[in-house]
C-alpha cells in the first residue's frame, strides 16, 4: 500500500473519531462566569422535586448560609458581595435557572471559591432542598429580563410564568458574557445588633461550631486563647487580607483548612466582633463546666449520686410499696404463729 494512501486513511479515521471522543468527554469546569458542571451532573435526578416541605427547608438553609453573598432575594447583592473579588451569581437569572437540577446540586456540593463546598457540611437531602429553593427564587423574584419580556409579550401578571416556561427542562449552556458590574454595598441587616449569641447564630454557625468539632471551618471553642484579640478582629474582617500580608498564623490556618476562603465580614463593627468572641468564650466555659460535672459524677459512689440526683416520684412509690408489702408479710406471719401457739396449748 502506498504511503500516501495510509496517511489519507489515518487522517480520515482521525476526522471521524475525534468529534465522537470530544462529545463523550466531560466539559471542563471553568471558574466564575463560565463555571460549568460536568456532563455527568445533568443526569442526577432531584428526588425532592415538587416537595413543598423540602423547599421550605431549603429556604431556611438559604437564609442561614447563602444570603450574606447572594442576598435575601438571590440577586447576588448580599452584604458580603461588594467585598468579593467577583460578584456572586444572580440565582434568579436565566443563566442559572436554565441549568439542570443536577448541575445546581453538583455546584452546591463542590463549591467554587469564594463559594464554599458543602459536600461535608450539608447532607445530600439538604443540598437537594437548597436546589428546590433556588428554583423557587425565580418565581418569587423574577429576573429583570423576564419582567421586561413579560411586559412586551405576556399579559400582566404572567411574567413569572413566562420566565419559568423558558427555563423548564433546559440544559446548561454557557456562552461568553460580559463581566457583571460591581455590586453596590447592601444595607447591613445586622446594624445595631450587639447580642453576641444572635450574631454567632446568624453569621457563624453555618460554618463553625463551639465544641462540636470541625465543620466548614475549625471548631471555635478556645479560639480566644489561641489567638490575639487584635489578630482575630483582622481575621474576621478579612482573612484573605491577612493571608496575603504573609502573616504566618493566617497562612498556617488557611492551609490547615484546605485553603477554604472564609467570607469577609467587613460590615461587623469591633463591638459586634467582641460580642461574638465573648459568646464563644462563655459557651466554651459552659461546656467545660458540664464536662467536669459529668466526670466527677461518674466517679462518685452510687449512694452519693442518689443524694445529688434525688430519685424520681415513680421510684419512691415503688420503694414505698415494697416496704409496705414486706411489713404486711411480717404481720401475717406473726398472726399465723400466734394461732398455732394457741392450738398447741389446747
Amino acid at each position: 500500500m502506498k504511503p500516501i494512501l495510509v496517511k489519507g486513511r489515518c487522517l480520515l479515521l482521525a476526522i471521524t473519531i475525534l468529534p465522537f471522543l470530544h462529545s463523550q468527554a466531560e466539559p471542563p469546569v471553568f471558574q466564575w462566569g463560565n463555571w460549568v458542571a460536568p456532563k455527568s451532573a445533568n443526569a442526577l435526578k432531584n428526588p425532592l422535586k415538587g416537595d413543598k416541605a423540602a423547599t421550605a427547608n431549603g429556604e431556611q438553609l438559604f437564609n442561614a448560609i447563602c444570603f450574606v453573598c447572594h442576598g435575601n432575594h438571590g440577586k447576588g447583592d448580599g452584604i458580603n458581595a461588594a467585598a468579593l473579588e467577583r460578584r456572586p451569581a444572580d440565582l434568579t437569572s436565566r443563566r442559572v435557572q436554565r441549568q439542570t437540577d443536577g448541575a445546581l446540586f453538583w455546584k452546591i456540593t463542590e463549591g467554587n471559591p469564594p463559594m464554599l463546598r458543602f459536600a461535608e457540611t450539608l447532607s445530600e437531602e439538604q443540598r437537594w432542598q437548597m436546589v428546590n429553593y433556588v428554583r423557587r427564587l425565580a418565581a418569587l423574584y423574577p429576573p429583570e429580563e423576564a419582567v421586561a419580556e413579560g411586559k412586551k409579550t405576556a399579559p400582566a401578571g404572567d411574567a413569572n410564568k413566562a420566565s419559568l416556561a423558558a427555563n423548564a427542562g433546559s440544559k446548561e449552556v454557557v456562552a461568553p458574557e460580559k463581566e457583571a458590574a460591581p455590586v453596590a454595598a447592601a444595607a447591613n441587616p445586622f446594624a445595631g445588633i450587639s447580642d453576641g449569641k444572635q450574631l454567632f447564630k446568624s453569621i457563624c454557625s453555618a460554618c463553625h461550631s463551639i465544641g462540636q468539632g470541625k465543620m466548614v471551618g475549625p471548631n471555635l471553642r478556645g479560639v480566644n486563647s489561641r489567638h490575639d484579640k487584635t489578630w482575630l478582629h483582622r481575621w474576621i474582617h478579612s482573612s484573605q487580607d491577612l493571608v496575603k500580608s504573609g502573616d504566618a498564623g493566617a497562612v498556617r490556618l488557611f492551609e490547615e483548612n484546605n485553603r477554604t476562603v472564609m467570607t469577609d465580614h467587613r460590615y461587623l463593627t469591633d463591638g459586634q466582633i467582641d460580642g461574638i468572641l465573648g459568646y464563644i468564650e462563655e459557651e466554651g466555659k459552659s461546656i467545660s463546666a458540664r464536662q467536669q460535672t459529668a466526670a466527677v459524677t461518674s466517679q462518685l459512689p452510687q449512694a452519693v449520686v442518689q443524694k445529688i440526683r434525688p430519685p424520681s416520684v415513680y421510684s419512691e412509690m415503688v420503694t414505698y410499696f415494697l416496704y409496705a408489702g414486706f411489713a404486711f408479710v411480717i404481720v401475717v406471719l406473726l398472726m399465723v404463729v400466734s394461732i398455732l401457739n394457741k392450738m398447741v396449748l389446747k
